[in-house]
């Protein structure tokens, strides 16, 4: 039988999304943009931009034009009449799927682009290769370069993901698929949202596209719109304004424009603009205090383009009001006018029902560009609109002024996308960047951050993984959903439970349903997922009233209900006693896996409301749970790599680079832990403690005097603690806490300067010379001089982070190790780690230096560094011995918001994430912590999110939220000698070889 390309996913019909960028061109083997606002836009994949946060300034906006770019738009804008002008502000829909020179799909479009001159195309849902084939045909033909649009809402694999080959459903793979904007707004974090547009940039840009149709601005605070939905970001302006400015920041850096829309919000309405015209009840009052919320801040964040509306405000423009798309009070007085948008207006599609129905093919062009708009998107008739607009120009309803202008802003849109240097793209690019592994393990990262547990009445979720007994699933989607619970219950399978899928629909007759509820009796549990999204034309978004009796039945039967919603969040209203409610926002794959993972208790539970579900949940709402599965700590539990989706061939680089290390005498022995996804996939020894021949092999417990490490594993950890405890804040002045910096430069040194090693103290001082004690050692720094002012440079110091220690101590009324093993060390089960290991553990510790100066030994189980030891070993900057064992408990805790496997808690997420970001953009360093650098050692190509930090005797600890991985990596390499400095492309080495064997999303 031959095979059929099905797309599998129901998607909104605003069929495109518009950024030029150029041609793409090579560098070091990695994908770059073109010149974008007079700034190289690196589209690096995994290899983060050295910035801090991914969060600039505002866009020099929307018009910023080179010099020679600005004279490439003059002379174009010269040289067309105004037949041709007119056809420029036409853009056309096509597929992007494969179609021959001779398909009439092709020549339909080809004849517009050649014989009409059509100024862009909107390219819709295809396969990557596809796309750069049909739109370098394109190009070839077009007189002017074409600018392309598509609708990437939620990634390029909203159009260019969830494809499957029928009858035999095999996935053909594609670009990289997120969960839908909610899901972001379930994150609430900027960063993540920045990604996102970071990552659809560079993909969008490797596939041809310049303009993407995206963020959603729209906030959807009405439960019953049928069209936005999870589209939007959330119910409330300020969170969808914030994510929605993010995501341009990331679009722009990436090198792709962006368009916000639906202008002037599209959230609180009840009717499909793809059927009939909807209307919103603001007035203007309420339009500038929520609706127009986010579009304002786009704006400010220089957003490209904005995207009208089809929708009615009666309340403003009174009875019979056309849609905003066709009135000039919205796109001229109100978005020129008022707001100051200077960029590109773009109508929605203009074959929608709301339009076609009311003003006619021809009539609905004109009026859109009377009302102020620039593009005509998708006219039904392309040829009928051009004909109908040159014709209200010459009888004198549009003037030629009016027309020039809008052709000069989409001309200088294709300028700013490069398409004056260029307009080919690279197919060799596309396999390098579109769908690549590091994305794909972003987007699994964000789907599992997003998944928000509304309701668990009985106290189910995580699930009991030893007992999971017979599942009844059943599946509820569209008939055309065939992919809808395939992953889902595929992974439920992989972890011990007999699953029995049954698939229903919107066709199911109720008298089904009242069976399966009998066969259901049967089951330990029962998974009802719904698959309900918004898709053009859909209609309502509500549920058959015998689904919603079919959980009913089952759970007055004595069986356990979970309901899993893979779209709407609303849908609970038809399930008002379900005892549990998990949202998963999307039913892609990655949603899918993300919604087992969290059953199950693989990863931490952390999603909040974005929207209020009434009558029964607020926004806000979202209960957490930890990890249930315990981090397996031994090599013999090590789990595949394929597992947590990395490449058993290219993680075995790791073990060579190790051993060929010790091979070379870098370092007698090293100890590795690796783990991604709450499983661990290294956890082992190489080489031995010492480099005698009979010295014992490394293992996963062997201890290592962690050096500096100690500053963010203990120092910065108590003081994490201490933070939530309010004991200490971060502004707090160090006088505070310490009597001897209450007075001179001192007074103005906060808890903050000392974290950022901004406190004005040199890096070091042999204070191990003459001194001896904690209380000399408090003295003698207590009268330094200052090397620079209180927060004028970043100077790393030792002393600092000394201060730091004595400071937690008066803050706790503990000693520094007591406090750390009873608030850290112990709740996490680190048996191994503590200052001065006492003598029984003397076999397992791996040797440092020969001291000839002070100690006039070889060291092993004394702490490596000089001060530290002259303290009694325990100091805030150095003196922890731990395992890789251990460590990985700490990175993992850190990875999962600060939950504990098995239960529990030592910090809450939000002062992770504090402590643990980039502080500003003049230093790499966060409170306590680093983050990657050009040099750092944590290679190319962990992400902008990633922090980390190394210790002197040849540790380091680095750990990637936005990847899920943690790399631990112990060395003695000062055994026998200091002088050792192998270790530091070493490091860089094994960082790099782990995230390059990232190859897809955890399975």
């Amino acid at each position: 039988m031959r095979g059929t390309l099905l797309r599998q996913r129901s998607s909104h019909g605003g069929r495109g999304s518009v950024r030029a960028a150029g041609p793409i061109q090579k560098r070091s083997g990695r994908l770059i943009g073109p010149l974008l606002l007079g700034a190289v836009a690196c589209a690096t994949g995994a290899a983060p931009d050295p910035a801090t946060l991914p969060l600039g300034p505002a866009s020099p906006g929307p018009t910023a034009l080179s010099r020679t770019a600005a004279a490439w738009v003059d002379s174009t804008l010269a040289s067309l009449d105004l037949r041709a002008r007119v056809a420029q502000l036409v853009s056309v829909w096509m597929t992007g799927g494969y179609a021959p020179r001779s398909s009439e799909e092709f020549r339909r479009v080809a004849g517009l682009v050649e014989d009409h001159g059509i100024g862009g195309v909107t390219i819709s849902v295809g396969l990557p290769d596809s796309y750069v084939s049909k739109l370098n045909a394109l190009q070839e033909i077009a007189r002017l370069p074409l600018l392309v649009t598509s609708d990437f809402e939620s990634g390029p694999g909203y159009r260019l993901g969830g494809i499957y080959a029928l009858p035999t459903m095999l996935e053909m793979g594609g670009a990289t698929e997120f969960p839908p904007a909610m899901a972001f707004g379930a994150i609430g974090d900027e960063r993540y949202a920045y990604r996102l547009g970071r990552i659809t940039a560079e993909e969008a840009r490797a596939l041809g596209v310049h303009l993407n149709f995206a963020p959603v601005l729209d906030v959807n605070n009405n439960p019953a719109n049928p069209i936005i939905n999870v589209r939007s970001f959330g119910e409330d302006p300020r969170l969808v304004a914030r994510l929605g400015a993010a995501f341009i920041r990331g679009a722009r850096d990436g090198g792709l424009m962006s368009t916000a829309k639906h202008f002037p919000g599209h959230g609180d309405t009840r009717t499909d603009s793809h059927l009939e015209l909807p209307a919103i009840g603001a007035d203007r009052l309420r339009l500038d205090s929520l609706e127009l919320v986010p579009f304002r801040r786009a704006i400010e964040a220089g957003v490209d383009a904005i995207m009208t509306a089809h929708v009615a405000a009666p309340r403003i423009l009174g009875p019979g009001a056309p849609p905003a798309t066709l009135d000039p009070y919205f796109m001229t007085r109100l978005l020129r006018g008022e707001l100051g948008f200077e960029g590109l207006i773009l109508t929605d599609a203009l074959d929608m029902g709301a339009i076609v129905r009311g003003y006619g093919r021809g009539e609905a062009a004109v009026r859109a560009l009377e009302a102020g708009a620039d593009v005509l998107l998708m006219p039904p008739d392309p040829v009928e609109a051009i004909e109908a607009v040159v014709e209200a120009v010459r009888e004198g309803r549009l003037s030629e002024d009016r027309v020039a202008a809008s052709v000069r802003r989409f001309l200088t849109l294709k300028a700013r996308a490069g398409l004056h240097l260029g307009r080919r793209v690279e197919p060799r690019s596309v396999a390098e960047v579109v769908g690549s592994a590091d994305h794909a393990a972003f987007a699994d990262t964000a789907a599992g951050r997003s998944i928000t547990l509304v309701r668990d009445l009985e106290g189910r979720i995580p699930l009991d993984t030893t007992r999971l007994g017979r599942l009844f699933s059943l599946v509820f989607a569209g008939e055309t959903d065939l992919a809808a619970g395939r992953a889902f219950d595929r992974r439920l399978a992989g972890a011990g439970a007999e699953v029995a899928t049954v698939r229903t629909s919107f066709s199911t007759p109720p008298v089904v349903f009242d069976s399966l509820a009998e066969r259901a009796a049967s089951a330990d549990l029962v998974v009802v997922s719904v698959y309900v999204a918004p898709r053009s034309g859909g209609g309502s978004l509500d549920v058959p009233e015998a689904l919603g009796r079919f959980a009913d039945r089952a759970a007055e039967g004595g069986t356990p209900v979970i309901l899993v919603s893979f779209g709407s969040p609303y849908l609970v209203a038809s399930f008002p006693d379900v005892s549990a409610y998990l949202l998963a926002w999307g039913g892609g794959a990655v949603s899918q896996r993300a919604a087992v993972d969290a059953l199950l208790g693989r990863r931490p539970t952390t999603g909040r409301l974005p929207i209020t579900l009434p009558p029964y949940h607020r926004r806000g709402e979202g209960l957490r749970r930890p990890v249930r599965t315990t981090v397996p700590m031994t090599r013999g539990e090590e789990m595949s790599p394929a597992s947590a989706g990395l490449d058993s061939a290219a993680l075995a680089r790791v073990d060579r680079l190790l051993l060929t290390a010790v091979a070379d005498s870098v370092t007698p022995g090293a100890a590795l832990a690796v783990g991604r996804a709450g499983r661990v996939v290294r956890m082992r020894g190489y080489g031995r403690l010492d480099w005698a021949e009979g010295s014992p092999p490394v293992t996963d417990s062997t201890l290592y005097d962690l050096a500096s490490l100690t500053k963010v594993v203990g120092t910065t950890t108590a003081l994490m603690l201490l933070v939530e405890e309010e004991t200490v804040r971060l502004d707090d002045p160090v006088g505070d806490h310490l009597p001897e910096w209450d007075r001179a430069w001192r007074s103005e040194v906060t808890v903050r300067h000392l974290l950022l090693h901004r406190g004005g103290l040199p890096p070091f001082r042999p204070f191990w010379t003459e001194r001896r004690g904690r209380g000399e050692y408090r003295e003698a720094i207590g009268v330094l001089e200052p090397v620079y002012g209180p927060g004028e440079r970043t100077l790393y110091s030792d002393l600092g982070f000394i201060t730091l220690g004595f400071l937690a101590e008066a803050a706790s009324g503990e000693p520094l190790d007591a406090y750390l093993e009873r608030r850290l060390f112990g709740p996490l089960g680190m048996t191994d780690t503590g200052f001065n290991p006492d003598s029984s553990r003397a076999p397992r510790i791996a040797p440092t230096e020969r001291d000839t100066v002070l100690r006039n030994r070889h060291l092993r189980g004394v702490v490596h560094d000089e001060n530290a030891w002259a303290m009694g070993g325990v100091a805030g900057h150095a003196g922890l011995f731990s395992s890789v064992r251990d460590l990985a408990r700490f990175a993992r805790m850190l990875l999962d918001g600060g939950t504990v496997a098995g239960g529990g808690r030592i910090l809450d997420a939000s002062t992770i994430d504090r402590f643990t970001t980039r502080y500003d953009t003049t230093s790499s360093r966060a409170l306590g912590w680093d983050t990657p650098s050009e040099r750092s050692s944590a290679g190319r190509h962990m992400t902008s999110r990633a922090f980390g930090h190394t210790g002197f005797t040849g540790t380091s600890i680095w750990v990637d939220p936005e990847l899920d991985l943690f790399v631990v990596l112990l060395t003695n390499r000062v055994n026998p000698t200091r002088a050792e400095r192998r270790h530091i492309p070493l490091r860089r080495a094994v960082h790099d070889a782990v995230v390059r064997a990232i190859v897809a999303a955890p399975r």
